[in-house]
């Protein structure tokens, strides 16, 4: 999928990174991410389509747009902000 970038979360990981600190490759800045649709492709979910609101994980997510497999993404409620879904996928999945 790929997901036009309206908001992106944070991490400590994403601090250590940008400081040098992170032991091993963090790989780019971002993981957590809301955005759109843009292009969903033939083999994704059926569950989102070009246009949809999403959020979830993105690797390296600063930036316009990013891609993720169908799996790492959700529907965003129609109630949640761009800013606030992204700040969620980090802290579910590591609660969950």
């Amino acid at each position: 999928l790929e997901v036009r970038v309206g908001a992106i979360g944070l991490n400590f990981r994403d601090v250590l990174n940008v400081m040098g600190l992170y032991p091993g490759d963090p790989g780019d800045p971002g993981l957590d991410c809301a955005g759109t649709v843009v292009n969903a492709g033939s083999s994704t979910a059926d569950e989102l389509r070009c246009g949809d609101r999403a959020f979830g994980i993105v690797w390296g997510c600063l930036c316009t747009y990013g891609t993720t497999k169908a799996q790492l993404l959700v529907p965003r409620p129609e109630e949640w902000s761009p800013a606030a879904a992204a700040a969620l996928p980090t802290i579910y999945t590591t609660v969950d």
